[in-house]
């Protein structure tokens, strides 16, 4: 893809569904063939431990049945014993993230099972592995970090239905993973946690039990202040949320399974509903000062944190240094790339520290 057909591209997708994409062609996905240095079901539970080195990733597809039931790729990102490095997930506008392909993980403790993050990152029209500087830091963090990946939809239409395919997938991902050969004996079941940015933020929420409220949805686009960031892209179709399918839209995503979710920056609060039942505690995150629209409706499970500092485009990775130029000549917008590396930085840090002791905190509970 030319740089400035990139560019264009990356923004139009920024101001709609937080989202990018690697140029055409490109090529990041890993070997899948084998899940490296199986070994025996470990035997006991231990804190994840933190790991300065670089992560090690491992690809594994699910096959689609169903429309509901979609193909999706997953990406583990684990700490690694060390071995050759290799650039993953950039592009001309955004960094790469530095990994070692099919590494063996380095468990946290002697026989100790890792903790698993389950990771949907991104909007609408998220692009493969748009989250990967989050699912390393969570790796350095001594966790098995997984992003679900989905094919991107191929119009506005289909898009959508990404309201309720996304927690779907993250439910179907951990059922992957807990009958894989190998894997499964490395996953600690008991300490499953599922991390968003976007809608992929409320995805997360979805499945500690806070649901969506089918009509408020579907009028979303109709009048302002109703967090449906995608409105003028649906509407430049002639598509309207109000074309949702309903019966999938209603379906309660709760997943027991999930200990405890982080949402960043979620999208849809003022349509987000509390239904009854237990739910599991969640931690929101918003980047910036300003409290959003809807955060008044989340019940008293979902803890509150604001980064003031950070932007919402702290979601995105770090620009590369010709990043903000690309954008700029060719109409787009370098706000993007935040006001500096060493700021998006800083609001990365952040961003994994508050997951990091919120997910602490979550896993001490009894």
């Amino acid at each position: 893809m030319r740089p400035g057909g990139l560019a264009a591209l990356v923004m139009a997708m920024a101001l709609t569904s937080l989202a990018f994409t690697a140029p055409a062609g490109a090529e990041h996905r890993i070997p899948s063939a084998a899940a490296p240095g199986a070994a025996e079901a470990p035997t006991q539970s231990a804190a994840p431990v933190p790991s300065a080195g670089t992560p090690g990733v491992f690809a594994l597809d699910i096959r689609g049945t169903s429309e509901e039931a979609r193909a999706l790729s997953l990406t583990l990102w684990y700490p690694a014993h060390p071995g050759n490095e290799a650039d993953f997930a950039g592009n001309a506008v955004f960094r790469p993230t530095r990994v070692i392909p099919g590494a063996d993980p380095r468990p946290p403790v002697p026989d100790g099972r890792f903790p698993l993050v389950l990771v949907s990152h991104g909007g609408l029209r998220s692009a493969e592995d748009s989250g990967a500087w989050l699912s390393a830091g969570l790796a350095r963090a001594g966790y098995l970090a997984v992003e679900v990946n989905a094919p991107r939809p191929a119009d506005a239409r289909a898009a959508l239905n990404e309201i309720w395919h996304r927690p779907a997938d993250l439910s179907r991902a951990l059922d992957r993973l807990l009958r894989h050969p190998q894997w499964s004996a490395r996953i600690d079941p008991e300490r499953v946690f599922a991390v968003g940015f976007a809608l992929g933020g409320t995805a997360a929420m979805a499945l500690t039990g806070l649901g969506t409220e089918v009509e408020g949805y579907q009028q979303s686009c109709d009048s302002p202040g109703q967090g449906n960031p995608d409105c003028r892209w649906l509407q430049a179709q002639g598509v309207s949320p109000a074309q949702t399918e309903t019966a999938p839209l209603s379906i309660d995503r709760h997943d027991a399974r999930f200990r405890a979710a982080v949402a960043i920056a979620p999208e849809y609060l003022p349509v987000i509903e509390t239904r009854p039942g237990i739910h599991a505690p969640a931690l929101m995150v918003t980047l910036g000062p300003d409290v959003p629209a809807g955060a008044d409706r989340l019940p008293e499970s979902v803890v509150q944190m604001t980064l003031p500092q950070a932007r919402p485009t702290d979601g995105f990775a770090l620009c590369t240094e010709a990043g903000p130029q690309i954008l700029a000549r060719d109409g787009g917008d370098p706000d993007l790339c935040g006001s500096s590396p060493d700021a998006r930085l800083e609001a990365h840090d952040r961003i994994l520290q508050a997951i990091a002791a919120f997910l602490h905190d979550a896993d001490a509970q009894p």
